[in-house]
């Protein structure tokens, strides 16, 4: 066997069994010997520019790495499939979504291919399983352009947060200034920051309600230590005294973890802290309702 064909494998399957033609090129592969190792079955052509090992498994991943081979240097995972890769909430299904420069607009591939005028340099761009994909902040940047929702961009803000791949902070600025340029999609972006920050949908809605009737927004996720002990960790706290906790459907129902909860609070409650809690319904269905007791819960703890 050429010594080629070994080296060209083994470089494939560092990419999930793909090979571009110019990769071909650099170790040696001729045209005529691309056509010869075709018609022998060793390669699949499977795309414009892009070639498969020959009885390797078709997987998502592989395809997301053909559409980097047919697209080039210039191209990046994006959109849904690169959210995906991060494992954002709400992002599942085998999209096959891509960034190029402008200048690249014409290449094509399997999938959905969106083109940038705004720069796309190397901060923008990570390697995730293998695979060159632009940045959580970049992803949700460009969201609008590859027809994120209002919902898919609140998961994604919320779900990047939550996993510390974004800096809250500067995403705002960041989107504050996309808006100000008057850039596609700024203004979707601009309203799914504005209640964002939190670690779950429970806790957007918190964040609209307590918006929408005009009062302070709270600290989120704040750690209780007593003498340099964790005592517990809160959804949010309003000024000094008032916690609220959020609780779905499937969190801490077993017996072992309703006592846990319970305890916790207990020890808040003697810690002189007003503690109340919400669930799913009532931050979904009972806004007003939310309101009222939070204000009455306000003046309780002041």
């Amino acid at each position: 066997m050429d010594e080629r064909y070994a080296l060209c494998t083994a470089f494939a399957a560092e990419n999930h069994s793909v090979i571009s033609t110019a990769q071909l090129e650099s170790f040696g592969v001729t045209a005529s010997l691309r056509r010869r190792w075709v018609e022998r079955g060793l390669v699949r052509r499977v795309g414009g520019k892009a070639y498969v090992i020959v009885g390797s498994v078709d997987t998502w991943r592989r395809r997301l790495a053909i559409g980097l081979a047919d697209l080039g240097e210039a191209a990046v995972v994006a959109g849904r499939s690169a959210a995906q890769l991060y494992g954002l909430d709400g992002f599942a299904g085998d999209h096959c979504e891509f960034l190029v420069r402008r200048t690249a607009k014409s290449r094509s591939t399997g999938g959905t291919v969106r083109s940038t005028t705004r720069s796309l340099t190397f901060r923008d761009i990570a390697v995730v399983d293998d695979l060159r994909c632009v940045r959580p902040e970049r992803l949700i940047l460009d969201g609008p352009i590859f027809g994120f929702s209002q919902s898919e961009i609140e998961n994604a803000i919320d779900s990047a947060i939550r996993k510390r791949l974004v800096s809250e902070q500067r995403l705002r600025t960041r989107v504050v200034a996309t808006h100000s340029q008057g850039v596609n999609g700024g203004r979707v972006l601009l309203d799914a920051l504005v209640d964002s920050g939190g670690e779950s949908r429970l806790e957007r809605w918190l964040l609209r309600i307590v918006r929408e009737v005009g009062l302070p927004r709270p600290t989120l996720q704040k750690v209780f230590r007593v003498g340099g002990r964790h005592v517990a960790r809160v959804d949010a706290l309003f000024g000094d005294r008032l916690i609220i906790e959020v609780e779905g459907h499937g969190t801490h129902s077993s017996r072992g973890q309703r006592q846990a909860d319970e305890q916790r609070r207990t020890r808040l409650t003697l810690q002189g802290y007003v503690v109340l809690a919400f669930v799913y319904n009532d931050l979904r269905d009972r806004s007003e309702w939310v309101a009222s007791c939070l204000f009455d819960a306000l003046r309780l703890a002041a």
